[in-house]
């Protein structure tokens, strides 16, 4: 079901640039909380995998992959916010 829906927002979208893909949540609140608090406006893909057995690092869970979309003449600002 998240590949129809990505890919409806997908369409009607005008952000369909990828700037960043994370699996740790984390890493996925930091990034947004950049773009936010510097004004870019982004829309957020998710994708749910199945997570592997006996996956090395219990740490993070890989489940969900998070990929940020902007608006293309946005790239650049937003690369130079998310890795600031």
């Amino acid at each position: 079901m998240d590949g129809i829906m990505n890919l409806l927002h997908y369409i009607l979208s005008n952000k369909k640039t990828l700037i960043y893909t994370t699996f740790i949540q984390e890493e996925y609140y930091k990034a947004a909380s950049k773009l936010s608090a510097d004004g870019v406006k982004y829309r957020v893909a998710t994708v749910s995998n199945t997570p592997s057995v006996g996956s090395p690092d219990h740490r993070y869970d890989y489940s969900v992959e998070f990929k940020f979309y902007v608006r293309k003449i946005e790239r650049h600002r937003a690369e130079e916010v998310i890795h600031s």
